[in-house]
């Protein structure tokens, strides 16, 4: 079985068990030759259909059988109409209410009709198959509860107890500086920190979000833009540092997602590839009706004689053709900071 949509089945001659001309002698899902036609068997599969068409009887729950499947008007499609097929029948995998799929078991044309024994069997193999699929399911329903109730932890412990200490802390730092107003380079220091938690307060709430969103199907901008940092850690040996502002899942139309996440993932495979970074900053930012992408990386920055960008090059064409712009500049000490900007269009 390929999925639990998908089986395959490999047609055969009926055999006997008493009678050893007829047993098979090969294994299960291998091509062989029919012992007592010299044909090859060739493995058949069949979907259950759903939706258009016209619906089998076994896509609804019921076992059928026809004496010269490829000839019979309820075999509409399927395997039957791509490989000549004899006496066959199909068995539902799964309960009437729910089939996962359609087992198909087929002789050479002209063969003898499979007997009830063997319709027998192949149903309760059927039952079997459909009972572990559905195990297999309510195992991975039963984990996935498991990762989600994890990660709802892991995100109230971050805004219950780490994001309410850094506050206080920064709160603290900050009540000092008017006790030190007469030593500029230690309020600055000060200042510098308070500044520090502050961003870090930052990332910290967007990784809650993170957590909350991921497992949302395809989500909104913010869990896709997690994802696609996530996806560059391969790359890059490292996770990106990631912060996000504004209301980017509410204001940011479908049009200029899909330019910014194209646009930063260009932006981290040039990091990776060429800059050869050991750290790398991402931030992404709407306010005032404008949406903003900063990546900044600490690599060996843009080589001045490289003539050939066309990957910038598209990156300004995209914020262009959108009114906005695009720059590059130098990081410190090392490094190169892409900016990325364009107008957010007014609600309608």
């Amino acid at each position: 079985m390929a999925g639990p949509a998908t089986t395959h089945a490999w047609s055969r001659s009926p055999y006997s068990p008493a009678d050893p001309r007829t047993r098979p002698s090969h294994p299960a899902g291998t091509t062989a030759t029919a012992p007592r036609r010299g044909r090859r068997i060739r493995p058949v599969a069949h979907r259950a259909t759903s939706g258009g068409g016209r619906r089998r009887p076994a896509a609804a729950g019921e076992t059928v059988t026809s004496d010269a499947v490829s000839v019979d008007p309820r075999a509409d499609g399927g395997s039957s109409s791509v490989v000549d097929l004899g006496p066959a029948f199909y068995v539902p995998l799964g309960t009437r209410d729910h089939v996962r799929g359609v087992l198909l078991v087929a002789n050479v044309p002209g063969g003898r009709v499979f007997p009830d024994a063997v319709v027998d069997m192949v149903i309760c193999f059927g039952n079997q198959a459909a009972l572990t699929l559905e195990v297999a399911e309510h195992r991975q329903d039963a984990e996935r509860m498991l990762v989600l109730g994890d990660r709802d932890r892991i995100a109230r412990d971050l805004h219950d107890l780490v994001i309410q200490r850094l506050f206080a802390g920064a709160l603290t730092l900050q009540s000092t500086l008017g006790r030190v107003a007469d030593r500029p380079q230690v309020s600055e220091r000060i200042q510098q920190v308070v500044d520090d938690l502050d961003d870090t307060i930052k990332v910290i709430r967007s990784t809650i979000y993170g957590l909350r969103e991921s497992d949302r199907g395809r989500g909104g901008l913010r869990a896709r833009v997690v994802t696609e940092t996530d996806r560059a850690a391969e790359a890059l040996g490292f996770t990106p540092a990631l912060r996000m502002t504004g209301l980017l899942d509410t204001d940011v139309p479908a049009e200029y997602a899909e330019h910014l996440l194209a646009v930063l993932g260009e932006a981290l495979s040039n990091a990776a590839r060429h800059a050869h970074a050991t750290a790398v900053d991402v931030g992404v930012d709407v306010s005032d009706r404008t949406l903003r992408l900063r990546v900044r990386d600490n690599g060996r920055g843009i080589d001045p004689a490289t003539t050939r960008r066309s990957g910038l090059a598209n990156l300004r064409r995209r914020a262009e053709n959108l009114g906005g712009g695009f720059s590059t500049s130098s990081n410190q000490p090392s490094g190169t900071v892409l900016a990325w900007s364009v107008p957010l269009p007014l609600p309608s």
